[in-house]
């Protein structure tokens, strides 16, 4: 019975955010059964994607609330279900794959505890397998955000990250990375030395996430500093403001791990890309070992390819001698961009479903 509940669980959540049912491998079931006991998955499987209040959940799963209360706390523990957070009679809701999901809400809190150092050692068994039968598969479905710091002048309002962010948000969350901390727990010895606290999330996702003790509370202005940092260290923005943010590595996240395993990355041109400046180029190299794509060449001078840069700005925030600028694209290319953008990513929503909260947020 508990393997059935564990299949049908696998079914469900291969159908989730970046999820596609030939992610239904040995690794992946492994790290379900970990995460899930039999009733737990039950309950999740009966719950369904939106949940429901208690008495709700009562009537739809036949489970008295004396046993569903315990089950839901572990649960909640586990980062694998959501609680409507500020309520005294929530909905309650399991989570789903990603954005935001188990591979971020699982992780997220005191992974010193053997649970979750166990946990993480299977999530890195199944990362590979994730990359390389679902994100990959599934085109190139993000965009950066430029570094703000180099921004062009010309760059519009909806461009700058921390002016989208103080529209969208005054409550935000922070906790550990999960592609960095799973890097770290399976190979430490060649872990990359990014920031660790900067997988955030915001609004009523983040008043979740600090209301069960998975997240802290920071304001907008601490969680720019964060960015700042990111930003620093040579991570790449990419999410929704007001929603989720990723800081992105080249060592570890799961957005770029793909050129790791011979497979495309997931980010596609923004409205920006970098220029190199022959005449004050040093050709150190720098831009060339920081660009997360491979977008960079060193000859003579730095050579930028503009159909292989996604317009991040890691290069040219992390060159000593500003020799790298970022250019904002014609409004033609623009246009052209986004029409593009916006059919790979709807080809990505109709075979893979968003968390309702994260529909709920975007109005939808």
């Amino acid at each position: 019975m508990g393997n059935d509940a564990h299949e049908k669980l696998a079914d469900w959540l291969a159908t989730t955010f970046r999820g596609l049912p030939s992610i239904k491998k040995p690794e992946f079931m492994d790290l379900l059964r970990f995460l899930y006991t039999p009733e737990e998955a039950r309950l999740a499987i009966r719950m369904g994607p939106e949940g429901g209040k208690l008495d709700e959940l009562v009537a739809k799963t036949g489970i008295t609330r004396e046993e569903l209360k315990p089950l839901i706390q572990s649960m909640e523990k586990k980062g694998t279900m959501y609680t409507e957070p500020e309520s005294k009679d929530p909905v309650y809701r399991p989570l789903g794959l990603e954005v935001p999901g188990l591979a971020e809400t699982s992780t997220w809190g005191d992974v010193s505890t053997p649970f979750r150092q166990e946990l993480m050692g299977l999530w890195d068994k199944f990362r590979p397998v994730y990359v390389n039968e679902a994100i990959s598969e599934l085109g190139q479905h993000n965009r950066a955000w430029c570094i703000v710091s180099v921004l062009p002048p010309d760059a519009k309002p909806d461009e700058n990250l921390y002016e989208q962010l103080r529209q969208t948000t005054d409550y935000g969350a922070v906790a550990g990375c999960p592609c960095r901390l799973i890097e770290r727990h399976g190979d430490p010895g060649e872990a990359c030395g990014c920031p660790i606290d900067c997988c955030m999330c915001f609004g009523e996702m983040a008043r979740w996430a600090v209301e069960q003790g998975h997240s802290r509370h920071v304001t907008v202005d601490e969680a720019i500093e964060i960015l700042d940092a990111c930003a620093e260290a040579g991570q790449v923005h990419t999410g929704l403001p007001g929603v989720l943010l990723c800081n992105c590595c080249k060592h570890a996240c799961v957005n770029l791990y793909a050129m790791k395993i011979g497979k495309m990355h997931t980010y596609s041109k923004n409205h920006f890309f970098a220029r190199a400046d022959s005449e004050t180029c040093t050709s150190c190299g720098t831009c060339a070992e920081a660009c997360p794509v491979g977008a960079v060449q060193i000859e003579k001078t730095a050579l930028v390819d503009t159909d292989k840069c996604i317009g991040c700005g890691v290069c040219a925030a992390g060159c000593e001698e500003k020799s790298i600028r970022m250019v904002r694209r014609s409004e033609e290319e623009i246009a052209q961009l986004d029409a593009e953008f916006m059919e790979v990513f709807g080809k990505v929503i109709s075979k893979t479903k968003p968390d309702p909260l994260v529909m709920k947020m975007l109005g939808g």
